[in-house]
């Protein structure tokens, strides 16, 4: 019931994303530019609510009941995307009332250096509590739901026993998979038939309905465990479950952060390439970047869900983590060069006269279009967002050895993870985009998914 709550949370946050990135478009009148504002926004948030959310919930684990912390969490996430939401339909006026214009060398007025400062300020300022708030439900409920886990320092290959719990890995995967639906969900569905205020309406009745399902199942559970006290028998346990890993393991965790930032720089700057490659491809679709992001997103969640399972099954999850991005700088160029716009036109017209009935319209019509756009979005990124999807639980197998710091040093990981995102964002929207153009910014982020890999060479865990 909890993996259901959660996956509803992902599902809402992903309709808030989708929403406003297409409101703040219409604003600032640039989609690249607004899609990358909007979506750096949304992961530092996350990335600072998760930090700061493990840290936290570490410190008071055992005297915290974290399921009613969850709840709360949920709650305040509803009621700040709902004044957000009130506000958004008065943002064109106000970011009118606060541009000016200056006269461009090419002779063109354009927007002032103030004006785009002004208009990220107000998007900082409107979205970044209610991110902070929706990263700090993933730690909170880690910190939950991974209490008393052996976490022993040498797992046995092929045993499916030791090292770090799984649930961190299955807790983001099943999150990310519920943004997947939201994602897909708000363009093809929800806005189409709603308009975009009642769909921000419908996230913010899923937050109050998570909110509500986790008091009802905190009501459900042992006080003790819920508040998360140790087994009032602990002198029938075996001895060696006993034992306490070193807290602090020989593998410091500035590794597999940098490691993630690094990752998650490529990532996030290849998701925004995407979106203006596909923006170019399949320009007359509307849902362009909500069914990129579906895609990517659901092939993210899969791969952390295959992640959790592989991490207890390995000896040096370093390794398997470095065979995956070296695996996904390749799957990205090959992707690439696999699809262009002359045969994307060329496909669509062999289509069209293939099924001229399907194409007539109606309801036929909408399910050929949406199967047919999502055809080259499928070639190019399902495969690398996939591989994307194990960096999370795999840099968690590399430190996570104590439950008592479990919190902090997964919200430190995402952290890293969303940071390096909030860069590749932007980096990728306004600096290598325009001055390197496709091709030359998509070597620039392959270089430094493979630059992830220096920081795990050589990395051995502790033996003791």
């Amino acid at each position: 019931m909890l993996y259901l709550l959660f996956f509803c949370s992902g599902a809402s946050a992903l309709i808030y994303e989708v929403v406003w990135a297409r409101v703040f478009a219409n604003v600032f009148g640039n989609t690249i530019y607004s899609a990358s504002m909007v979506t750096a926004i949304f992961m530092l948030g996350l990335g600072i609510g998760s930090y700061a959310a493990g840290v936290w919930a570490d410190r008071g684990f055992p005297h915290r009941n974290l399921l009613r912390v969850f709840a709360v969490f949920e709650l305040a996430i509803g009621v700040s995307a709902l004044g957000v939401s009130a506000v958004l339909p008065h943002l064109g006026d106000f970011s009118a009332a606060v541009s000016s214009y200056t006269r461009g060398d090419h002779g063109w007025y354009v927007l002032s250096p103030g004006s785009y400062a002004a208009r990220a300020a107000v998007a900082i300022g409107l979205l970044t509590p209610v991110t902070m708030l929706m990263g700090a439900t993933l730690t909170v409920l880690i910190r939950h739901l991974v209490r008393g886990d052996h976490l022993p320092a040498s797992p046995t290959p092929g045993s499916g026993e030791g090292g770090p719990s799984p649930k961190i890995g299955l807790l983001y995967g099943i999150n990310t998979l519920g943004a997947a639906m939201g994602c897909f969900l708000t363009d093809v569905a929800l806005v189409p038939s709603y308009g975009l205020h009642a769909t921000q309406i419908i996230a913010v009745a899923l937050n109050l309905a998570t909110a509500t399902g986790a008091l009802l199942l905190k009501s459900k559970i042992p006080l003790d465990f819920a508040r998360g006290k140790p087994n009032p028998k602990p002198q029938i346990q075996k001895k060696e479950n006993l034992r306490i890993p070193n807290p602090e393991p020989r593998i410091p965790v500035w590794r597999p952060a940098a490691a993630l930032a690094t990752t998650g720089f490529a990532a996030m700057g290849m998701e925004i390439l995407w979106f203006r490659d596909f923006s170019i491809l399949l320009g007359e679709f509307r849902a362009v970047f909500a069914l990129l992001l579906a895609v990517i997103l659901l092939a993210m969640g899969a791969g952390s869900l295959a992640g959790s399972y592989i991490q207890r099954r390995v000896r040096e999850p370093a390794h398997l983590f470095m065979f995956v991005q070296a695996i996904f700088v390749a799957s990205t160029l090959a992707g690439l060069a696999a699809v262009n716009a002359r045969a994307i036109n060329d496909g669509a017209l062999s289509y069209a006269a293939r099924h001229p009935g399907l194409m007539a319209s109606g309801i036929n019509r909408e399910v050929a279009e949406l199967w047919f756009n999502a055809g080259p979005i499928l070639l190019v990124a399902a495969i690398p967002a996939l591989l994307m999807g194990f960096a999370f639980p795999l840099a968690n197998a590399i430190v996570q050895r104590t439950e008592a710091a479990v919190g902090r040093r997964a919200g430190l990981l995402y952290l890293a993870n969303t940071f390096g995102a909030v860069s590749g964002a932007i980096a990728s929207g306004f600096v290598l985009l325009p001055m390197l153009g496709m091709q030359r910014s998509a070597t620039v982020l392959m270089v430094a998914a493979l630059a992830s890999l220096a920081p795990l060479v050589r990395l051995k865990a502790d033996p003791t």
